[in-house]
């Protein structure tokens, strides 16, 4: 394939850095979108940066989108309540659909979602989630972040467009490690929550690689078609902790998520206290992150090329290289 014009929102994030890198590795040119300052890009060539904020300026959006092959949008907010993600998260989404939607010809879509969509407690323990397995049925008992995800495909769907939704597991790199499938961590406490299953974790660079495919391949048929994207050989609790070997917690007090699970439906019918409790003393999201799982790549690999990283050798890349 010959070099294309990519277009990459929220190239400032963590994500959205190492997606420009990987553009750049493939030979394609890229327009990186930027809310505020395109100091990270100075100088770089091939790189074309734009600052300015998707989800208010239509004018300068529909500008940006002129001679785009394809389209990387990782723009989104990580965290927040639902009024933070109308705002940083669905606001952008419609107004690129919309941009997208009056373009000729119309620009491939990658969309980065989360495996977080799943409904994972709408099936048996240890089975294997992938692309073929059911969405969350019950959005309002879990997270905003999930409702915005959730969201944010149902509108991609429904837009006409084509491409792909990526559904990427918990992200990690370097000055990035941590993630919320291990339990609370209380200073150089860590309380380890369940210990059977996988954590879906997937490398921030083999990552950026998925979707560089993505925006390269056309999907089979018409419409947006789902990729979930974790790692190679994924990790189990013990051995995620071990594998951060120094900057792994001094102290690990494990205890099961069922004695949680057994105390949050009590606690979410306090009155006045449900709306603010946190995620792991909430029935949904606490079986999300905890409930023994294995995740698979093989229809990424199978349709995109892809080739994903073995955690432990990720893991250690991560550990070495300075962020």
């Amino acid at each position: 394939m010959g070099a294309l014009s990519l277009l990459v929102t929220g190239a400032g994030g963590f994500v959205g850095r190492e997606a420009v890198a990987a553009a750049l590795a493939r030979g394609h040119k890229v327009r990186a979108l930027v809310r505020q300052s395109c100091a990270a890009f100075a100088g770089m060539r091939d790189v074309e940066c734009i600052a300015f904020d998707l989800g208010h300026d239509r004018a300068a959006l529909a500008k940006a989108l002129r001679d785009v092959d394809a389209v990387i949008h990782c723009a989104a907010a990580l965290g927040g309540d639902d009024a933070a993600m109308q705002r940083d998260t669905l606001a952008p989404t419609r107004a690129l659909i919309d941009a997208m939607s009056a373009t000729t010809p119309k620009p491939r879509l990658v969309l980065v979602s989360s495996v977080a969509v799943h409904d994972a407690d709408a099936l048996p323990e240890n089975t294997v989630i992938d692309e073929t397995g059911p969405l969350e049925q019950a959005p309002d008992a879990r997270d905003a972040y999930t409702r915005a995800k959730l969201a944010q495909e149902k509108m991609v769907r429904e837009a006409g467009l084509a491409g792909w939704i990526a559904r990427p597991g918990a992200v990690y790199g370097p000055g990035r490690l941590w993630n919320a499938h291990l339990g609370p961590r209380l200073g150089p406490v860590l309380i380890r929550l369940g210990g059977a299953g996988q954590i879906p974790l997937v490398s921030v660079r083999t990552c950026a690689e998925a979707l560089v495919l993505a925006a390269e391949t056309d999907p089979p048929g018409h419409g947006m078609l789902p990729v979930l994207l974790v790692d190679d050989d994924l990790p189990d609790r013990a051995q995620f902790l071990s594998a951060l070997g120094p900057r792994a917690p001094s102290f690990v007090l494990p205890l099961s998520w069922r004695i949680l699970d057994r105390l949050a439906p009590g606690l979410a019918h306090v009155p006045g206290l449900a709306p603010r409790l946190p995620g792991l003393l909430r029935p949904r999201p606490l079986r999300a992150r905890m409930r023994p799982a294995r995740y698979s790549n093989a229809h990424a690999r199978a349709v995109l090329g892809w080739q994903p990283t073995r955690f432990a050798d990720a893991m250690r890349d991560a550990l070495e290289t300075r962020p």
